[in-house]
């Protein structure tokens, strides 16, 4: 009996030991839901109290405001102290300025973070307007060198084209002045001068002399032949021509001439001879004919290389004449580039490199 109220009382230890066990598990509890309600009843009346803190804090801003907007209406401060409406309007007028002052402050600083900023994209756009202005320049240079250039150009041309037109309007009254001295009016004085120089230097070539009669004729419209004839006598006795080779001239009239001076139009040189051409100048038996064409116009060619109208004239007369005195075409010919041509060579038609020559050559002086 004695055993088993042991083990009984075993049995109720252990169920003693179990709820021991387990008791401080429900204390705790308790003491968290106490802790919980103690917290929050401290921040309701945090809570109360801020919001106690927060109205009275308003209530005494409001007072503060309406205070201050009292003093700034003037109908409202006549009631205030003047002294406490008069601090008060300057601490807002400070207020204002400070506030202004901040704010343009922070607008000059956002204008001044933005120049920074946007610095550096700014010397790749200057360089580009500089280049694009250079550009310009360098294209408005070129444009005004080009136009300067040209116009320099226009006047070198200009002045180069005036220069050849002085030098040919020179030219034209240099040989219009040796025609006028062939062809101008001879008296009896000067007719016997021309005559005696002729006669003197035929004497002293070492030739036989020879005085030859020579008649002057026109075929067709040639106008006068006053000139014509003047121009004649001068060639043909001049000293740098037949003279030298004791030819000396005289004109005379009728039967009496040797042979005849014909100054004749181009359309009836064939009428002489059939050989002779409307292009150029002629000699048939006892007639040496001048085609008019050339007498006044020279030849193209011959004129290029170095001649001019007046020298034409000579050489076409001494030529013809030559002819008459026995002489041939072509019986000498340019001995060499830059030579005098002979004067029995076809000058008009060909030069073969020689230079233009209206007086016979050394090897030219003989005669029939």
């Amino acid at each position: 009996m004695v055993l088993q109220d042991s083990d009984d009382n075993d049995g109720n230890d252990g169920k003693n030991g179990q709820r021991l066990e387990h008791a401080p598990h429900a204390g705790s509890a308790d003491v968290l839901r106490e802790a919980v309600r103690n917290a929050g009843r401290a921040i309701g009346g945090l809570c109360a109290s801020a919001a106690r803190g927060l109205r009275a804090a308003g209530n005494t801003m409001g007072k503060r405001w309406r205070i201050v907007t009292d003093a700034l209406n003037p109908k409202s401060s006549s009631t205030m102290n003047a002294q406490q409406v008069f601090r008060i309007r300057r601490v807002v007028v400070f207020s204002g300025i400070a506030v202004v002052v901040l704010v343009v402050a922070v607008v000059v600083g956002v204008c001044v973070h933005a120049s920074h900023s946007t610095q550096p994209g700014k010397p790749a756009e200057v360089a580009t307007a500089q280049s694009g202005k250079t550009g310009q320049k360098a294209t408005a240079d070129t444009k005004d060198t080009a136009k300067k250039n040209a116009a320099k150009k226009d006047t070198k041309a200009a002045a180069k084209s005036t220069a050849q037109e002085t030098a040919k309007d020179q030219a034209k009254n240099e040989t219009q002045k040796k025609l006028d001295a062939l062809a101008a009016s001879i008296s009896g004085d000067e007719s016997a001068s021309i005559k005696a120089k002729a006669d003197e230097t035929a004497k002293n070539s070492g030739k036989d002399v020879k005085q030859y009669t020579y008649c002057i004729a026109g075929k067709g419209n040639v106008g006068s032949l006053d000139g014509f004839a003047n121009t004649v006598y001068r060639v043909l006795n001049d000293p740098r021509g037949w003279p030298r080779a004791g030819a000396t001239f005289v004109k005379g009239d009728g039967d009496a001439c040797n042979f005849t001076v014909v100054l004749s139009e181009a359309k009836y040189m064939p009428t002489f001879d059939s050989g002779c051409s409307t292009e150029y100048s002629c000699r048939v038996d006892g007639n040496v004919i001048i085609n008019l064409d050339r007498w006044n116009n020279g030849i193209g060619d011959w004129m290029k290389a170095g001649g001019d109208l007046a020298r034409y004239r000579t050489m076409v007369i001494n030529h013809e004449v030559g002819h008459a005195l026995g002489h041939n075409d072509n019986e000498n010919t340019c001995a060499g580039a830059g030579q005098s041509a002979p004067l029995m060579q076809e000058q008009s038609m060909h030069l073969d490199g020689c230079k233009v020559n209206e007086w016979p050559l050394d090897i030219e002086l003989w005669k029939n």
